[in-house]
This record gives C-alpha cells, sequence and structure tokens, in this order.
C-alpha cells in the first residue's frame, strides 16, 4: 500500500489555500463542562454521610460537533456557516456565551422547540496529591427526536448554506441529535453537486454518495464484522475500507488512531501514516480536529490523499494538547511538519 506524504511547499500552499475557503457544518453540538473540586475544603455535611465536592473552578468550551466547529474556525476559513440546534437552558446560555466571546457566529443554531442542550459535566477532584481523579460524567441528551417544525427550520438553513460554501462538514453523533432521516437523505442528495464528509458513530452505514470518516471499529462494524474478535491489520483495515467503498459509492476514510489513515477511492486505498507524538498524548477530540483539517484542506487542493495527510498533522498537534480538546492553526500544523519531517527534505 503507498504512503503519502506532504512536502513542506505543499503544507504551505495547501494553508494559504485554505484562507479562501468556505465550510457549512452541520451536527450535534455539545457543551463540555468540566467542575473542579478542591477536596481539602470538603467537610462532612450534617445532614447526609456525605462529603460534598467543593467547586472552585469551571470551564466550559464546545464539544462534540462543537469542536468539530471550533477546529474548523481555528483554521482561518474565509467563511463558516453552522447549523446545530440546542435547548433554551443555561448550558445553552454558556454555550452561545462562548461562541460569541470567540467571533463564531451562531445565527443558524436554533433552539429546539422540545429538548435539551446535549452537555458532558466532568467532576475532577483534587487532594492533597497531584492525583487528578475524574468522577462519573453527568450527561444531558435528548431522548425525543427533533420536531417537524425544527427539522424544517434546520433543512432551510442547509438549503441556504449550499448557496454559498465549497464544502460540507457533518458530524453525526447523537441518536436523537440532529441529523435526522430527512435530513440525511438531503446531504446525500447535496452530495451530488459539493462535497460532503460525514463522521457519523452509528449510522455510517445509511450514508450513500458522500465522503464517510468512520474510525476502523465503526467502519468494521459498517460492514457487518464481529468487531469483538476481528484484529484490524493493515490488510483487514484496507479490506474493510474498500469494501465500505464499494458500497457508499464515494470515497472512503478510515482513521486507524496511532497507525495513521486510509484514503480508499476507485478500490484503490493509500495511508498516510501518522505522525510521531512522544507521551504524553491525549487523543480526545483528535477525531474532530481530522475531520475538520481534512474538509479544509480537501476544499483547498481538491486531493484526497493530500487532504488526509494534512489532517493527520493537525491531529499531531492536537493530541500533544494534554486535558483539553485543543484546535490546530495552520502556523501549528506548519510547525508539526518541521518537527517531523524537516530533517528528512
Amino acid at each position: 500500500m503507498d504512503k503519502v506524504f506532504l512536502t513542506k511547499d505543499e503544507v504551505i500552499e495547501i494553508s494559504e489555500k485554505i484562507k479562501n475557503v468556505k465550510v457549512c457544518f452541520i451536527g450535534d453540538i455539545c457543551l463540555d463542562l468540566y467542575w473542579r473540586a478542591d477536596m481539602k475544603r470538603s467537610k462532612l455535611s450534617r445532614e447526609t454521610p456525605h462529603y460534598p465536592l467543593p467547586i472552585v473552578d469551571e470551564t466550559y468550551a464546545p464539544g462534540g460537533g462543537g469542536n468539530v466547529m471550533n477546529n474548523i474556525h481555528a483554521l482561518g476559513i474565509k467563511k463558516l456557516v453552522s447549523i446545530s440546534a440546542i435547548g433554551s437552558d443555561w448550558r445553552g446560555f454558556l454555550l452561545t456565551d462562548w461562541l460569541k466571546k470567540n467571533n463564531i457566529s451562531a445565527d443558524n443554531i436554533i433552539y429546539r422547540e422540545h429538548g435539551v442542550t446535549p452537555c458532558y459535566i466532568k467532576p475532577l477532584r483534587m487532594g492533597i496529591s497531584d492525583v487528578v481523579y475524574e468522577d462519573p460524567r453527568l450527561d444531558f441528551e435528548n431522548y425525543e427526536s427533533l420536531s417537524v417544525d425544527d427539522e424544517k427550520k434546520i433543512l432551510e438553513a442547509l438549503d441556504s448554506a449550499v448557496k454559498e460554501v465549497d464544502i460540507i462538514a457533518v458530524s453525526d453523533q447523537l441518536l436523537c441529535g440532529i441529523i435526522t432521516e430527512k435530513i440525511r437523505e438531503r446531504l446525500c442528495e447535496i452530495a451530488k453537486n459539493i462535497p460532503v464528509v460525514v463522521d457519523s458513530r452509528d449510522r455510517i452505514s445509511e450514508y450513500s454518495g458522500v465522503i464517510v470518516k468512520p474510525n476502523e471499529v465503526e467502519a468494521a462494524t459498517a460492514t457487518g464484522r464481529d468487531i469483538s474478535v476481528i484484529d484490524i491489520s493493515f490488510v483487514e483495515a484496507e479490506n474493510i475500507a474498500k469494501e465500505l467503498q464499494s458500497k457508499n459509492k464515494a470515497p472512503v476514510i478510515v482513521t486507524l488512531g496511532a497507525l495513521g489513515s486510509l484514503w480508499c477511492d476507485n478500490n484503490e486505498c493509500l495511508i498516510a501514516p501518522t505522525v510521531k507524538a512522544n507521551p504524553p498524548v491525549d487523543f480526545v477530540g483528535a477525531g474532530d480536529t481530522f475531520l475538520s483539517a481534512f474538509c479544509c484542506a480537501y476544499a483547498a487542493c481538491k486531493n484526497g490523499s493530500k487532504a488526509l495527510a494534512y489532517a493527520n498533522l493537525a491531529s499531531g498537534v492536537t493530541v500533544k494538547k494534554i486535558g483539553t480538546t485543543g484546535t490546530a492553526t495552520t502556523d501549528e500544523i506548519l510547525k508539526k511538519w518541521e518537527e517531523n519531517y524537516e530533517h528528512t527534505t
């Protein structure tokens, strides 16, 4: 299997062209909320036999598809249209306030008629030592489908965005999120005219004609394999990618974690090896960074394998940002290339 690498000039050229790219993001934005508790301040409750969590610090940022949106914005593109739905609650307020402070437009983010803002609250306990302990997450999620009226608003926003963007990035993460069957069908129809790139945890096999971006487990599941017994080697990953590409009738990306990522088109696969990242590393959000960078680079250079290698560099930036779902700028991506390949040229 041939490997894909970028020269320094190619990285610079793609980064420059990204400045003129216009992207529509559509998907499930969430709020990541961190509550840090200093247990040295905790005192036994008089009413219950528990030690409360004294919260001394709170930080928050967009999570889920919101991290994709944030990463696209960080690449400095010409235009970003963000389409999503949140609830009329305090979590929605924090999310829109964050977007406003970071100059990301919320014009196409609607308030759900019935529903909440998806949110993942992560309580972190600190004590005398340097150990930080994370309690079980507190999750807010919708368990009812998007209403017909809200679905109509999303479709209208999508149809309007198509007229002014170069590519659509889709983050389909939640069971009762905004990517309904009708919206999925519309995205597949749109893909006949402009590129649509989809990251979906559970519904990759329900898309057709779009560029899908599953990881190796999601791709194996989408092709009917038993992931409890499968050893996903390079050869097996290539077979899975080819099968998924044949079924999808469009190019396929399969991310392989530390091994890199595959680009499969016309029944041929290329691999972009991952960039070196010495410990400590944090892989949370790396897939979101990859999707964002791939979409922007693909719209800029119209070359899937080069966009793949560019996205790998971007992910290599964010895995070194410990304890946060970070972003990668074009300057950081160039620096990552220099750290890994300057001595080889």
